[in-house]
């Protein structure tokens, strides 16, 4: 058993997923992402109450949230229950207890999307691919013409579909443009092919997996962001929140 003393620090990152059940019996869920204030010598977690385009979202007491903890040793959740709420000084706060045990989970960053996204793509000559393995520049008049589709993508890499023929092992710069919440963004990866494999009845087509190298300015960050909103937005369509 995990002691979320042991795990769970103020000012770690919290996400709260919303488990409810409605007047007619539809399940209810809703996300929030806030920060842990405080963990009490009881096990109790002190959150600061979520906000939403600056408008604070009340946490209703006896509701119950899955909360996901970004520690510094991994991703946690548990169920909590919301006992009361709080201000202090000027931080509005609720008071949730966990109603089961804390269990590690699977980092984000490879949780995978299932998608149909458009790229560019074209594989690095040696000259470049050795530039790019040692300094992480690549050659800014080179662009990707090699059209194809990536059918999943997580923080850590994709898979996708091209009639290119790259081959397995080498580095691929990719391009390709996500609808984030504060408008869309072009992204320029280099991923490492790790499988290459034909497609079953599709003769022309070869299906690719890549790693992500050397991401930065915070696109992991965004992409795995990306990745939640879309299965939020999947979920509420769903539950016909």
């Amino acid at each position: 058993m995990i002691d979320i003393l042991d795990v769970v620090r103020p000012g770690d990152r919290v996400d709260l997923e919303m488990l409810s059940v409605d007047e007619e019996g539809k399940s209810e869920k809703k996300y929030h992402i806030t920060k842990v204030y405080d963990v009490t010598d009881d096990g109790f977690v002190e959150v600061v109450m979520p906000t939403e385009q600056t408008r604070m979202i009340i946490l209703s007491q006896g509701a119950q949230y899955e909360m996901f903890f970004y520690a510094g040793r991994g991703l946690y959740s548990c169920i909590g229950e919301v006992i009361t709420r709080r201000n202090d000084e000027s931080v509005a706060v609720a008071v949730l207890e966990p109603v089961s045990e804390l269990a590690k989970k699977q980092r984000r960053e490879y949780y995978r999307y299932s998608c149909a996204i458009g790229m560019m793509a074209r594989q690095l000559p040696d000259w470049e691919e050795k530039t790019y393995l040692e300094q992480s520049k690549l050659d800014i008049m080179a662009e990707p013409s090699e059209r194809g589709v990536i059918v999943d993508i997580s923080g850590g890499g994709m898979r996708f579909v091209s009639q290119a023929d790259y081959e397995l092992g080498r580095l691929v710069h990719s391009r390709f443009v996500l609808d984030l919440r504060e408008g869309r963004r072009t992204y320029d990866a280099v991923v490492r092919l790790i499988t290459a494999e034909p497609m079953p009845n599709q003769p022309a087509n070869r299906e690719y997996r890549g790693q992500f190298l050397y991401m930065e300015n915070g696109a992991r960050e965004e992409i795995i962001r990306f990745i939640f909103e879309e299965e939020r937005k999947i979920r509420k369509r769903q539950s016909g929140v």
